[in-house]
């Protein structure tokens, strides 16, 4: 039995504010596919600085990083 997990990060909405500013800056912005909103609410915001903690503790990368 394979798993085929949806929107396993968040639309894309998985990122440190860094990489969104940067974004915003270039004009790339972000996925719109399942909203025309890009940016991450407070709430995504939140769970991405949680993630980003736990990155660094492991030294990782990136946030989606699972090395």
């Amino acid at each position: 039995m394979a798993l085929a997990p949806f929107n396993v990060l968040c639309g894309g909405k998985i990122r440190t504010d860094e990489e969104e500013e940067r974004r915003a800056a270039a004009g790339e912005n972000g996925r719109t596919l399942f909203g025309v909103d890009w940016r991450r609410n407070d709430k995504e915001k939140a769970v991405c600085q949680a993630l980003e903690k736990v990155a660094k503790e492991v030294g990782t990368k990136h946030i989606t990083s699972g090395q």
